[in-house]
């Protein structure tokens, strides 16, 4: 039996013993005597898998970089070390070693996406903020739109929220500035 984080009641909320719900997937709290389902993640059942590189068995044999005591397994696809099963990590799609992967880190490798431009946070400060100053939004307002068409299928942020939603609050924005400019022209045009 694994043990994991203790499974609660969902009704009086005290800790179940592992043995009532592990196995049988149900269960009925002690206390209330409520019954209850429980579906766990597959990894609460799984065992634990170890990484294990295979000894040398022959002197002839290709032996890791890293560790001559093991049999080299891959050749890693960036410098052409052999390596073992150990230090093969798979990195951008590729099988690398230890030392490649951490100078893919450091370095400006193409692979390594270190930062995107966000086009949702840029058109939404250009279509808000130069409404406090108004006549600036004869040039911003134009230029947010442009990043709104140009950012709607650009790869969002790993860690912010969804994107369009600003692209769409910086479009109506935007579109609502340049009307008001039309507008403002207009108006300017009739008393000429």
């Amino acid at each position: 039996m694994t043990t994991g984080s203790p499974l609660s009641c969902p009704r009086c909320e005290k800790v179940l013993e592992p043995i009532s719900w592990y196995d049988a997937g149900s269960g009925q709290c002690k206390s209330c005597l409520t019954e209850f389902e429980f579906t766990g993640f597959p990894a609460l059942t799984a065992g634990r898998t170890r990484v294990a590189a295979q000894a040398v068995q022959v002197a002839e044999e290709s032996v890791c970089f890293f560790h001559p005591e093991n049999r080299a397994e891959t050749v890693c696809e960036d410098c052409g070390r052999l390596i073992c099963t150990v230090c093969t990590i798979p990195f951008g799609g590729r099988r690398r070693c230890p030392l490649c992967v951490a100078a893919a880190r450091r370095s400006d490798a193409g692979d390594v996406v270190r930062d995107r431009v966000l086009y949702d946070h840029l058109a939404f400060a250009l279509a808000l903020y130069p409404l406090l100053i108004f006549p600036v939004t004869f040039v911003t307002a134009p230029v947010a739109l442009g990043f709104v068409i140009f950012g709607w299928k650009k790869p969002n942020s790993l860690v912010t929220g969804p994107h369009r939603l600003r692209l769409v609050s910086a479009a109506v924005l935007a579109v609502l500035e340049i009307i008001g400019w039309l507008l403002v022209l207009l108006f300017r045009l009739r008393r000429v």
